[in-house]
């Protein structure tokens, strides 16, 4: 799986250092590092909705570190 986290201007105002940050937490402490990777990406569009997180080419928008725990149980740990 492949996780890239919005590293454009916007979202680096919007804390996509501390969503990459506890998502890579999130995947180790749930034994998920050999399967994934996460990245960091340039400027991935809707800047004004919030951290953009692609997960294999399926865009999400509106991340941040207050939801950041309940979209991986959504939309990773659903996918193990």
């Amino acid at each position: 799986m492949i996780i890239r986290v919005c590293m454009g201007s916007a979202c680096l105002m919007k804390g996509s250092p501390e969503v990459s940050k506890r998502l890579v937490e999130l995947v180790t402490e749930h034994g998920l590092s050999r399967f994934t990777t996460i990245k960091g990406s340039h400027c991935m569009g809707p800047c004004s909705d919030g951290v953009v997180v692609d997960i294999d080419e399926k865009t999400f928008t509106n991340i941040s570190v207050h939801n950041i725990d309940d979209f991986f149980k959504k939309e990773i740990l659903q996918r193990e």
